[in-house]
């Protein structure tokens, strides 16, 4: 009689992983599921403003090149003098932009990954040394 208890605690103990697992695992992949979502959501964002924005960017460009041309008597000048200063951009930007663009998606990104909850929980947990 003993045995036959022990059984069924061991029976409903193995359903209750089974279960406890599945339950896991789900919340996994809605876990992964809101994540990519996210991810998603923001290249696209990204990509629809810098569309906008690249747009608005040859325009101006354009329209400078343009008004520096006939400044200076010369409309290929203009257009020169606007490539240029791109260059120059272009130039700063490799050497002092790279940085900040890299913290810049690690932040982005880490917000969108970790949980506030599971940022506060290891920022709570002590480090090896300190338990020692």
């Amino acid at each position: 009689m003993a045995f036959t208890k022990l059984t069924d605690h061991i029976d409903g103990l193995s359903n209750d992983i089974q279960a406890y697992l599945e339950s896991m695992l789900e919340y996994y992949k809605l876990d992964a599921f809101k994540k990519i979502t996210k991810v998603t959501s923001l290249l696209v964002k990204l990509l629809v403003i810098g569309s906008i924005f690249l747009f608005f960017l040859g325009f101006i460009s354009v329209g400078l090149a343009i008004l520096i041309g006939n400044a200076i008597g010369s409309l290929s000048s203009g257009f020169f003098i606007v490539g240029g200063i791109y260059l120059i951009a272009f130039i700063l930007f490799m050497v002092f932009g790279k940085p900040l663009i890299d913290k810049f998606i690690l932040q982005k990104f880490s917000r969108l990954y970790f949980n506030s909850n599971d940022l506060e929980d290891v920022l709570d947990e002590p480090l090896e040394d300190e338990t020692a």
